[in-house]
Order: structure tokens, then sequence, then C-alpha cells
């Protein structure tokens, strides 16, 4: 089955993203891409359907990605016949594109009924059931619910830090997630802390000449002046 998601356990191959000098201002879109923009094949179901919503997916037609993401879901709705991983990631890719089509509480949805199967389906630190997590939260943050949005921040956290360990791009990533929401909640203090956390991951990633590391340090310059 093609995805949009990461699953690293039985990732087939892998579309990697460029940070961007934009990466605090959009670090949720730059999130969405590191975890979620990738699909690979997988299960014993026909997969025509999954690969014409790839097409369209990348092409940036999110209607038609949506239309072909369905239908793969009927077909291993019968296929499968009981709850599967396939079935979590036919309504992890249906989220996606309800996301890019800024339909979030539709997202939500089909990112919650991927969860049920988790819960059934997979080991609890497993990093498909951290993407899910990661998918809630974002929609949540969309949403502007941002206690709920924390919530499976910390969750998709947890998973990235005990299965990968701190020093990898997806939890920089949360932590610049987390760090922004609690600067539009303007809890200053916390986002100062979750921004230091990711300063401090660029720095030993990329270096401290790095755009991106001089832009979280301007950052945490301005929040400074909002602590004083």
């Amino acid at each position: 089955m093609y995805l949009k998601l990461n699953g690293k356990n039985i990732l087939v191959f892998i579309l990697l993203f460029t940070l961007s000098s934009s990466f605090i201002a959009c670090e949720n879109k730059q999130k969405k891409e590191e975890h979620n923009q990738t699909k690979l094949l997988k299960g014993k179901a026909d997969q025509s359907n999954s690969k014409l919503s790839q097409r369209y997916f990348e092409e940036g037609d999110f209607k038609k990605a949506l239309e072909y993401d369905k239908k793969q879901l009927e077909v291993d709705l019968k296929y499968y016949k009981a709850v599967s991983s396939e079935i979590s990631l036919d309504y992890n890719n249906i989220g996606l594109d309800y996301d890019e089509l800024k339909e979030y509480t539709q997202a939500l949805e089909y990112y919650k009924k991927a969860m049920k199967i988790d819960n059934v389906v997979l080991d609890f630190n497993s990093t498909e059931r951290a993407t899910t997590y990661y998918n809630i939260a974002s929609s949540y943050d969309a949403l502007e619910k941002y206690s709920d949005s924390l919530t499976y921040y910390f969750k998709a956290l947890d998973i990235d830090n005990s299965v990968s360990g701190e020093y990898n791009e997806d939890v920089l990533a949360t932590y610049l997630d987390i760090a922004k929401v609690y600067e539009k909640t303007e809890k200053y203090n916390s986002a100062f802390i979750y921004y230091r956390k990711a300063l401090t991951l660029q720095e030993t990633l990329f270096g401290k000449e790095d755009e991106d590391t001089l832009t979280t340090v301007r950052i945490i310059e301005d929040l400074k002046k909002k602590l004083n």
C-alpha cells in the first residue's frame, strides 16, 4: 500500500525533504512533509487506486487523491475483512488529504479511526503510532484546540524519543511544534524551553551556522524580551 506517512518499521522508500529557511514559521507543514508526504508499497490487495492517489497527491490535486484513497479503503476493507495496519494507513492517508484541503475536522475523524486500529494491532512504541498521534495533534492545532494538540504532540514525542533517541529530526520538528503552540497561547516560559531544546538539536544536527539554527536563535532572543 502506498502511504503518505512515515512508517519506519515497514518503509520501502522515503522521499527526503530539505529544511527551508522558513522552517520555524511553518514547522507544522515541515513536520507533515517529514512524517507524512511519503507513500510505500505494502500488502497484497490491489494497489491501483493507491498508485493514482500517490500521483495526484504529489501533483497537489488533493481532491483527486482523496477520491482514490477512499476507493483504496473500500478495496482493503473487502480484502482484509478485519482490523489491520493497512486499514489504519488508509485512514491516515484520507486524513492527510483532508488536511491538505484544510478540512481539519474531517481529517481528525479519520486519524482517530486510524488510532483505534493502532491500539489493537500495533506495539505501544511504534513509529506508525507516533505518526498517527502527530497527525491528530496537527489537526487539533489547526482547529486551535491547543490543549488537545499538546496532548498528542507529547504522545508522539514520547515514542520518537523511545524508539529513535532524542537526536533525530522527528524529535526536533515536534519540539518546534510544541514551542509554537505554547507561543500562540502566550505561555512564553514553556515556549522558551522547547525552542531551547530545538536549538540544541539543530546545533547538533546541522551546526551553529545553519540558517534554520540562526532563525531559532532569533526567535529565542525575541522571546527573552517578552519574558523580561
